[in-house]
């Protein structure tokens, strides 16, 4: 072939594939494929001699990964095999190429792979109109949608990514063509096993055949001319979400016959049965106590499934992640894919369970607190959280105290707690008690002075004459404040007849009566006011 075109006009309405075919024309020729020597390494180029004291440049881009790192692979001195192309006048050297030198030989590969009619693997790299971009090794082939599977699909994007077995169904330099077939081969397989159709099958039986549907609940598979079901719960030993985690139509496959129904001539198989259950004699490889290390496989609000390297599935309750009381997503703590170490808690084999414990690795503050705070300590924090039944006082970051409305005082008794406080007050308290098993430190306030009504009766002598104030007047008496705090009742039955309206007693009214009963843990005076003059 004589000296090639290079004009870049011309070029422009050539296609890609075109072009690399005629490089693959010209170079066949020309020997313009050359091993050259690396004399040099910038941060734009790669700077080779190809003899006759020739020298070119290589695009640094040529040593990029798709993620954009720099890949490189040589380095000054060695011998790299380039494709030479045309001399650049801006920067004063020959355009030289690794990539396009390797291609040329794949497009040599591929052209004996499809007169031979073998196989070629690719991986399907996009979809597009009609069906799918497929590399092979670096040369874009198309798939059309008719021929991925046996059956119609539409859902190619569940293709993108894989590699996959291809046969090449056209190959034209002319038309710049390679059109590939996946169909052809699940055809040929399906073919064979049909030339050797099952007359007799037998529970046990391993079977070779082919996905041939993916649903919900299970996998159809091909024996040759009769279809067997794999139950999803029959995939896999480990938890999976869909059968399409393991399985894609087209695969072929071995399963085990799990039962055969002749006479409706329905086989039911098994694929996770070729494979040892993993929690068979569990308690030999792993016991209560265990540090294990395992990847999360799944995030819920109740906890993180971790799988150990034996396919063994533990939980990590929420409850087990942390010793803080407070509540925690799970997905703070971890991400799906990420490793994480656990102790074993319990192992239930029989229901396939293992409970895991994150916390368990750290030790619990709780030892440290309860040691810190004994009973009888005095505490001094802010009001943390107002309860209809008492507050929390935070004793500490992530810990805190309790108190009980009826440990506020010993004389008021308010109807809730939000009449003697607010959130952020600053209090003192007592410890009271520490209550090991649910990991609390109870609190008092009261406790931190007397309570008056030890010493009621040395203030309150029965049969002495007390005054006071009408705190309230109900129904079946009047209430007394005799001090802060201090209430007496004077039942009805202790009051003269029109006594109230006589002596326009109101609240706030002061008054004389009798003390007839004195009970300290009632905490309970009882007052009279017959027989009391009012005036004294």
């Amino acid at each position: 072939m004589g000296e090639r075109n290079f004009n870049n006009n011309a070029n422009k309405t050539l296609t890609e594939f075109e072009l690399l075919l005629q490089d693959y024309e010209y170079l066949v020729n020309s020997s313009l494929i050359r091993q050259g020597k690396v004399i040099g390494i910038d941060e734009k180029f790669i700077y080779v001699n190809v003899g006759d004291k020739s020298d070119g440049i290589i695009a640094i881009e040529e040593f990029m990964t798709p993620g954009g790192q720099l890949n490189l692979e040589i380095s000054k001195g060695d011998t790299i095999e380039v494709f030479v192309g045309q001399y650049d006048d801006k920067v004063g050297y020959l355009r030289l190429s690794k990539d396009r030198a390797r291609n040329v030989y794949v497009l040599d590969d591929i052209e004996k792979i499809y007169e031979r009619g073998e196989t070629i693997k690719g991986t399907v790299t996009a979809r597009i109109k009609g069906g799918l971009i497929v590399d092979l090794n670096g040369i874009s082939a198309f798939l059309p949608g008719s021929q991925i599977d046996i059956k119609l699909t539409h859902d190619f994007d569940s293709y993108v990514g894989k590699t996959l077995d291809f046969k090449i169904i056209n190959y034209n330099k002319k038309t710049c063509n390679i059109i590939l077939s996946r169909r052809k081969i699940i055809e040929e397989d399906l073919k064979k096993l049909k030339e050797n159709t099952l007359i007799d099958i037998t529970e046990g039986d391993v079977l070779e055949g082919i996905v041939k549907n993916i649903t919900d609940y299970g996998v159809f598979v091909d024996l040759g001319g009769l279809d067997g079901l794999i139950y999803i719960t029959d995939i896999s030993w480990k938890r999976i979400s869909h059968p399409s985690e393991v399985f894609y139509l087209g695969q072929k496959v071995k399963v085990k016959v799990i039962k055969y129904d002749k006479e409706k001539n329905r086989v039911s198989l098994g694929y996770k049965q070729l494979a040892n259950d993993p929690w068979e004699n569990i308690i030999e490889k792993h016991k209560q106590g265990d540090i294990v290390e395992g990847v999360v496989i799944n995030i819920t609000d109740y906890g993180i499934f971790v799988e150990l390297d034996d396919e063994i599935e533990g939980l990590v309750h929420i409850s087990e992640m942390a010793w803080d009381k407070k509540q925690i997503d799970p997905k703070t703590i971890a991400v799906k894919g990420q490793m994480i170490k656990a102790v074993i808690l319990n192992i239930e084999p029989e229901s396939r369970k293992m409970s895991l414990s994150m916390k368990q690795l750290t030790e619990n503050p709780w030892n440290k607190i309860k040691n810190k705070y004994p009973v009888g300590t005095i505490v001094e924090g802010s009001v943390k959280n107002i309860y209809e039944f008492g507050i929390s006082m935070e004793l500490e970051e992530n810990f805190d105290g309790f108190i009980k409305q009826g440990d506020f005082s010993w004389i008021k008794r308010p109807k809730h707690p939000h009449e003697l406080f607010k959130k952020n007050n600053h209090i003192k308290a007592v410890v009271l008690n520490i209550d090991e098993q649910r990991q609390r430190i109870y609190l008092g306030i009261k406790q931190l002075m007397e309570n008056p009504w030890k010493t009621i009766k040395d203030r309150y002598i029965i049969g002495t004459t007390a005054s006071g104030t009408v705190s309230n007047i109900t129904e079946f008496g009047i209430f007394v404040e005799l001090e802060d705090g201090i209430e007496g009742l004077v039942h009805n039955s202790k009051i003269p007849e029109k006594f109230i309206d006589q002596s326009r007693i109101q609240i706030g009214s002061l008054i004389n009566a009798e003390v007839i009963l004195v009970d300290p843990i009632c905490q309970k005076i009882g007052l009279s006011l017959i027989n009391i003059n009012q005036t004294q």
